[in-house]
């Protein structure tokens, strides 16, 4: 699956860049949202591949998607003024974010192996 290693390197390099503009935190978080669109785009790349996981693997990747639609769901919930839009509720929805970030780096890593 030479596919699954390009996105986990390119998967990497956007998660590193990421994380140097943590020095600018206002274009980290603007860069977050270009991260999350490339990841959602691999997501549905590697679902291509999902016969082919390990059932930890398959398990592993199923729970991200179900908590990307959640995070997703929030914030159209938020845009649309069904909930609240504090301070709190949007610093959450970002460090979800980030840990999803993350968690879909250790899926592409899985899947590359």
């Amino acid at each position: 699956m030479k596919t699954t290693k390009v996105i986990y390197l390119l998967n990497i390099t956007l998660i590193v860049f990421n994380l140097i503009l943590i020095l600018i935190p206002f274009y980290a978080l603007l860069f977050l949202m270009v991260l999350g669109a490339f990841q959602i785009l691999f997501a549905i790349i590697i679902g291509f591949h999902f016969k082919e996981m390990s059932a930890t693997t398959k398990t592993n990747f199923l729970i991200y998607i179900f908590l990307v639609a959640s995070v997703l769901c929030t914030f159209l919930l938020i845009s649309k003024g069904f909930l609240d839009s504090g301070q709190q509720l949007i610093t959450l929805c970002f460090v979800t974010s980030i840990c999803l970030a993350f968690y879909n780096l250790f899926i592409t890593y899985k899947t590359q192996k």
